[in-house]
C-alpha cells in the first residue's frame, strides 16, 4: 500500500490526461476514440499498445500490460 488516499489519487488522475503522459514516451496515433502505439514494455513491430482517454486506461494486446493509470505508485 502506498499511503495515498483514493481522493488524492482521483484528484491527480483528473488533473492529468493519460494521452499527454503516455505520448511523452510512446508515439501514439488516433484511431477512432482510441490511441495506438508500440508497446514500451516489450519489443514489437506492429502497434498493439492502446490508450483510452475516456477511461484513463492503457492496455497492450501483445504482453497484456495494462491498468487504469493512477500516476502515483
Amino acid at each position: 500500500m502506498n499511503g495515498y488516499s483514493d481522493n488524492i489519487k482521483e484528484e491527480v488522475r483528473s488533473a492529468n490526461d493519460i494521452v499527454d503522459v503516455v505520448s511523452k514516451y510512446v508515439s501514439l496515433k488516433k484511431r477512432g476514440r482510441i490511441f495506438f502505439g508500440l508497446c514500451p514494455f516489450h519489443s514489437e513491430k506492429s502497434p498493439s499498445f492502446s490508450v483510452k482517454p475516456d477511461s484513463q486506461f492503457f492496455y497492450c494486446f501483445g504482453c497484456h500490460a495494462g491498468r487504469r493509470c493512477i500516476y502515483i505508485y
